[in-house]
């Protein structure tokens, strides 16, 4: 079938050519560097997602180290050993009561007792005959403890039950409302409002006074007090100690120790608070694991394609063999002047593939024996942890980060030979109708001058009779 440009049909039957076999080639020598931009792309293509799969390791890494030296994190004054070091603490009841410790709690025991949990302010008003009845018109105002009152106008546009708890809600006044049915006879509809904050400088004053008229006088009731939970620290001792907090949470009655009550109970409870050396072993083994994850992606970049005999598209990377290279000699180095300052003292080390190896009872026997040297190796200013985070943090910050610069390069690389394919393809369209359009001249030209041919033929054929 001959090639087709807008009402253009030919197949070279006037030329004898074979024009379309011969379009095609010429197409293809132009299709020849369109191919090799769009090579170019998926080389810079794959390599992005190298880039982006290692940042995206190295990051997780950096959150592991902080989970181990956290100074810059709290922003506090805590040694080396307050940092590092982790409590678990544990409830006699936990229904009753649950808690966490921090690095800066204190071991040791304590006896509670949850007089009373906290509690936001609950009104209830008159009941009305249906949601469609009216409240009345005018404002209504809500304050909230020691803030401003919030005036709202109620219109005919809003004046029904439903259209007055739009209305409060829609107001930002720190309450909710909501419509309850107590099927009881005759005037069921009820409109309670709830104040959004536990505690008791968060009572509420609902003043409905400026509305008139409707089915009946908007008035309220309240049915929940506005308090402070309560606990009695010490209950049943010569001096026991009551605590208040807005919340049910008390975080800050003790250094170190957040409480979260549960329910009201007059059984005391013991909270214990105990070191908990496993959880910082266990924040170790992910470290290796996550160091290991970032190793994996760089080596894995000088594993050889058995089909091509070639590395990834990475391999001998300067980014990628910078960063491999720096933290392993944060790991051979030595580190501080503690009694523990090389990696190889708890049980850690570099293999023949750069990848740390960890012996977990000879880390376990170093957390037992000299817990506070652990520390220092691993947390506060020039620790191991820390320098560690430092090489993470240079290779990952979003502003200058080595492998963030990589990536934005790389990521308009490929824009550019996006748009670079998008060009020649486009030029390549134009190619290909200008070829149609010139053979098909060609093709018209030549059944030309085969007509004339004939023509002259037939005259002189016919002259000579």
């Amino acid at each position: 079938m001959g090639l087709r440009i807008g009402g253009i049909t030919f197949s070279g039957i006037s030329s004898g050519f074979p024009t379309d076999d011969i379009i095609e080639q010429l197409l293809e020598l132009e299709q020849r560097p369109i191919d090799l931009l769009e090579g170019r792309k998926e080389s810079f293509e794959e390599k992005l997602a190298i880039f982006q799969d290692l940042n995206t390791r190295t990051l997780a890494l950096r959150d592991a180290l902080r989970n181990l030296d956290n100074m810059n994190l709290l922003g506090t004054d805590l040694s080396a050993f307050e940092e590092f070091r982790r409590f678990a603490a544990n409830s006699s009841d936990s229904t009753i009561a649950t808690a966490t410790a921090g690095p800066t709690a204190t071991p040791g025991s304590l006896l509670i007792e949850v007089q009373q949990l906290a509690a936001q302010e609950r009104e209830i008003s008159n009941g009305y005959s249906a949601r469609t009845a009216s409240v009345g018109t005018g404002t209504f105002s809500i304050t909230v403890g020691t803030d401003p009152p919030t005036d709202i106008t109620i219109d005919s546009s809003n004046e029904t039950v439903d259209g007055f708890v739009e209305a409060v809600n829609s107001a930002n006044a720190g309450v909710t409302a909501f419509v309850v049915d107590d099927g009881g006879a005759g005037n069921p509809f009820k409109i309670v409002i709830v104040g959004n904050t536990t505690g008791k400088d968060f009572i509420l004053d609902l003043d409905a006074t400026g509305l008139a008229g409707g089915e009946s006088a908007l008035a309220f009731t309240e049915t929940q007090t506005a308090v402070n939970a309560e606990i009695i620290l010490d209950p049943g001792s010569a001096a026991p100690l009551t605590i208040e907090s807005s919340t049910n949470t008390f975080s800050e009655f003790l250094r170190g120790l957040t409480l979260q009550v549960e329910k009201v109970s007059a059984t005391p409870i013991t909270i214990e608070v105990e070191p908990a050396p496993d959880e910082v072993a266990d924040a170790i083994v992910e470290l290796v694991s996550l160091y290991n994850d970032v190793v994996d992606v760089i080596a894995q970049q000088a594993v050889v394609d058995p089909t091509t005999s070639r590395g990834g598209p990475l391999i001998g990377d300067r980014t990628l063999v910078g960063l491999q290279q720096r933290l392993a000699m944060v790991v051979a180095s030595a580190i501080g002047s503690g009694s523990i300052t090389s990696a190889i003292q708890i049980g850690l080390e570099l293999d023949r593939d750069g990848k740390l190896q960890l012996d977990e009872d000879e880390l376990d026997a170093a957390l037992a024996s000299d817990f506070e040297g652990v520390a220092s190796f691993f947390a506060g200013a020039g620790s191991f942890a820390d320098q560690l985070r430092d090489i993470a943090d240079t290779y990952t910050d979003t502003v200058d980060g080595a492998l963030v610069a990589r990536i934005n390069g790389t990521t308009e690389t490929i824009s550019n030979l996006s748009q670079s394919i998008s060009d020649a393809e486009d030029r390549l369209v134009t190619i290909e109708e200008n070829l149609v359009l010139q053979f098909a001249a060609l093709e018209r030209t030549i059944a030309g001058i085969q007509q004339q041919g004939e023509f002259l033929s037939q005259f002189l054929l016919q002259s000579l009779r």
